[in-house]
């Protein structure tokens, strides 16, 4: 059974393949990790990427995940697809069945993922963890607890919003217990008006 065929089944949380097609189950430690749905994957993405990597002087990993929160099941033949568009940036691609990052940082630990203003503010969203409701802290603590102890961290882009404003980190509530988990790409190092959504709007 191949490593894609396995991670379907559940037999592995995630594998990578590097850009020359390379498979391996074991996962890289303490990765850079941009996650998304690359569909398709875009100028933006890959120069937020690459912002990342010259923040941290680390090397960049694209994720893909075959379960998303709110969309099917991606079949195998899409995934191929997508996992060889991203690969053409020549940077590798963790492919897991994470659809949260609660999940992710737990496949991932140590991990610093890179993520937008609008995934910043899903984080804080409570209807994405109904499964987290648990003693006295909110759902949203409950999970971002268990992604502090899974050693992982944010850098967040920001983004123009509808009003031509850009809106970054100091535009989410962040609570002050987890601020430290959070560090910003400001305007100057990161910023790009694509949008998958619109790409696809053009086809």
């Amino acid at each position: 059974m191949s490593s894609v065929d396995r991670l379907y089944t559940e037999e592995i949380g995630g594998l990578v393949i590097d850009a020359h097609g390379r498979q391996s189950e074991s996962l890289p430690k303490k990765p850079l990790v941009l996650a998304g749905s690359f569909n398709p994957i875009h100028q933006g993405h890959q120069d937020l990427l690459s912002a990342a990597m010259a923040m941290t002087d680390a090397d960049g990993y694209y994720e893909i995940s075959i379960r998303n929160v709110d969309k099917p099941l991606l079949t195998k033949t899409e995934l191929g697809k997508r996992s060889e568009e991203v690969l053409k940036d020549g940077k590798s691609l963790i492919l897991t069945s994470a659809p949260r990052f609660t999940e992710k940082s737990s496949i991932l630990p140590g991990a610093t993922f890179v993520i937008g203003f609008d995934t910043c503010v899903r984080l804080f969203d409570e209807t994405y963890y109904p499964d987290h409701v648990a003693g006295s802290a909110t759902a949203v603590d409950n999970s971002l607890d268990l992604i502090e102890e899974n050693g992982c961290n944010f850098i967040v882009a920001g983004r123009i919003n509808s009003r031509g404003i850009f809106q970054g980190l100091r535009d989410v509530s962040v609570p002050q217990r987890f601020k430290d988990m959070f560090r910003e790409l400001t305007e100057s190092q990161f910023r790009s008006d694509l949008s998958s959504t619109e790409m696809r709007k053009r086809f």
